[in-house]
């Protein structure tokens, strides 16, 4: 495990309430491009761009008003040369 169990959870009662109701709830994110279900599944990004990029639209429409190359958001370049467009 990366994290320990307890992990930024200092005192008893923060521990009881995380463990006790906290940890069986969803994870709710009401403005997040990650998939729920990628982030249910652990899922392990091959790289930042893949995590951070890949499917945020609003990352892509900020870099087209910037005059990003379209190859450079959602073509064929690769996740480096993505990631310092």
């Amino acid at each position: 495990m990366f994290l320990a169990e307890d992990f930024l959870l200092k005192e008893e009662w923060a521990k009881k309430l995380y463990h006790s109701y906290a940890k069986k709830m969803p994870i709710i994110d009401y403005h997040c491009h990650l998939s729920p279900k990628e982030i249910y599944e652990n899922k392990n990004f091959k790289n930042l761009t893949e995590a951070w990029l890949s499917g945020d639209h609003y990352k892509w429409r900020l870099m087209r008003a910037c005059g990003v190359s379209e190859d450079k958001i959602t073509g064929q370049a690769s996740d480096f040369e993505k990631f310092f467009a």
